[in-house]
């Protein structure tokens, strides 16, 4: 009896102890605040704002917060402009990663040291001015991958991409609706490593194979709010036909600007190395039915590298009113061709829209054809 008295004992007290455990451990969790989150939560957080955003919502909250906000660890994209100036100065040089600077705004830069921003990966120049861009080329940028120039200085390309700024991997140009040009100048210009080309602004089809040489690591070039235009190519014809394309070059979005570029001298712009192709734009009505045809598309595929994925179509037309008879048999040819399958096309006021994806054949499906 005794010792069974004492197992019932034994088993109260285990309880007992169990009991005591779970709420030592609610009151545990009572009593967890905020800042009990890892410091790296705290840095997604804060990913999601830049920094006058962080100073402003978070910086007077308490002395734990601002310690996060401290530290080098936690990365910072500020944009600079005359009401922020002396905001920059609560953060770290070292948590500076990606910096927006408004040149609008007089003496903006002039207490910057850039130097000491040895973690900047991204940098934004809006309005910057053509002695104040050859000025920021002299800096040593050991850690700048990123560029942003919105500006009609940005117009001039080559020099932007030879001679200021040669190392820079990605590069975005806006050219503030000026055509880009390709001048010489007189200082020495290097071959670019720029990979990733974005511009926004015309450009000509002559001037845009005489820059291929300059960028022979261009891996994409997209265009935006712009475009391409053919004009005077045939100054240039020799040099078009030589199809000089970076090698790398495997993705290509191109805009077309002015109505005036044929599928033909559209198609010496893709190179064998393609994989991705968006074409947009406007195109003339005279040239509507080289781009519904799908021999033309075929044998533009044909010319690529068995690892091409996809075309994205997002074109659109003016069409003549005084022959409704052969539109309408345009668009029947186009809506039975099943190589079209995945593209729509509406007509509506005497304008035409093209949108949707061409789905490549593969190598046995055209065998098999």
């Amino acid at each position: 009896m005794k010792l069974r008295k004492r197992s019932i004992q034994h088993g109260t007290n285990r309880n007992e102890t169990k009991k005591r455990r779970s709420d030592q451990y609610q009151n545990d969790i009572t009593r967890s605040t905020i800042e009990d989150l890892p410091s790296e939560i705290w840095f997604e957080i804060f990913s999601y704002f830049d920094g006058q955003s962080l100073l402003d919502s978070f910086s007077s909250i308490n002395l734990f917060v601002q310690s996060i906000l401290n530290d080098i660890r936690l990365r910072i994209h500020f944009h600079l402009d005359s009401s922020n100036q002396s905001s920059l100065q609560f953060f770290h040089s070292n948590q500076i990663s990606s910096l927006s600077i408004d040149f609008s705004f007089k003496r903006i830069y002039e207490h910057l040291h850039f130097d000491s921003l040895i973690r900047l990966r991204s940098l934004r120049l809006i309005d910057i001015k053509e002695k104040q861009l050859q000025e920021l080329s002299q800096m040593q940028w050991k850690s700048l991958v990123r560029l942003s120039i919105q500006s009609e200085c940005a117009k001039y390309l080559l020099k932007i991409l030879s001679i200021y700024f040669p190392l820079i991997e990605q590069i975005e140009l806006h050219s503030c609706d000026n055509e880009f040009l390709l001048k010489c100048f007189k200082l020495e210009k290097q071959i670019s490593q720029v990979q990733h080309l974005r511009l926004n602004g015309r450009i000509r089809l002559s001037k845009l194979f005489r820059l291929w040489p300059w960028i022979p690591r261009l891996e994409s070039l997209s265009m935006y709010d712009g475009g391409i235009h053919q004009c005077d190519y045939w100054i240039d014809q020799d040099l078009i036909y030589q199809n000089e394309f970076p090698p790398n070059l495997f993705k290509i979005h191109l805009k077309i600007f002015d109505d005036d570029l044929s599928f033909k001298n559209f198609e010496r712009l893709i190179g064998k190395t393609l994989r991705h192709l968006k074409i947009s734009g406007s195109i003339a009505d005279d040239d509507l039915e080289e781009y519904l045809s799908s021999d033309n598309w075929i044998r533009l595929i044909s010319r690529c590298s068995d690892r091409f994925e996809s075309i994205q179509l997002d074109l659109s037309s003016y069409y003549d009113p005084s022959d409704p008879t052969g539109l309408q048999k345009m668009l029947i040819k186009f809506r039975q061709n099943d190589f079209f399958q995945q593209c729509k096309i509406r007509s509506q006021k005497y304008f035409i829209t093209i949108r949707g994806f061409i789905r490549p054949r593969s190598r046995s499906e055209e065998e098999f054809h």
